[in-house]
């Protein structure tokens, strides 16, 4: 929301509670607690808010904005999933499309966010992770069969330089592969 923004709410509360004292600051300090929710919701939630009390403060109108957002949310099952079809004719693939998205949005709004470090975690090939028992008993031929010891790359990744880049596999990892298949044939 803009400071002009701002003062449009500061008004239109003013309007709906006039017994609420507000001076030519009010608006400034508003901005700076409300600053970063849209004027639309703030209106709404304020005019909420002003439904059940006589007064409203800025506190009051984030907490019922995230609310809002929580109970729209709500309504949503699953990643996307919404609990109604869109409102839109089927066979006008754009205009569905743009009726799934707008249901996306309004769905994602109400979610917590997430810290970028937290939807990272596990990305990329520099992380050492764990394979399952299921997964390391199922041997692959030749030597991505095996880890390797030269590099520690895992089952079924390739080797890599001290560079970080993939390169042909360690002849100490060819040899144990070679090793490890006379051993089960024997």
């Amino acid at each position: 929301m803009t400071e002009e923004e701002t003062v449009v709410l500061a008004r239109y509360v003013r309007a709906l509670c006039p017994q609420q004292k507000f001076d030519e600051y009010t608006a400034d300090a508003w901005h700076d607690v409300l600053g970063d929710l849209p004027l639309d919701a703030a209106r709404a939630a304020a005019a909420a808010v002003a439904r059940r009390q006589p007064f409203v403060s800025p506190a009051e109108i984030r907490t019922e904005y995230l609310n809002q957002r929580a109970d729209t949310a709500a309504d949503f099952q699953g990643p996307g999933l919404p609990a109604e079809i869109p409102d839109a004719d089927p066979d006008d693939v754009p205009a569905y499309l743009a009726a799934v998205r707008q249901q996306r949005v309004r769905a994602a709004e109400g979610l917590k966010p997430r810290p970028l470090k937290e939807l990272l975690a596990g990305v990329g090939h520099s992380i050492p992770r764990e394979l399952p028992a299921e997964v390391t008993a199922i041997r692959r031929p030749g030597p991505l069969g095996i880890a390797c010891p030269t590099c520690r790359a895992a089952i079924g990744r390739p080797c890599r330089t001290p560079a970080d880049r993939e390169r042909a596999p360690h002849e100490h990892r060819e040899t144990a592969a070679l090793q490890t298949r006379t051993e089960e044939t024997a």
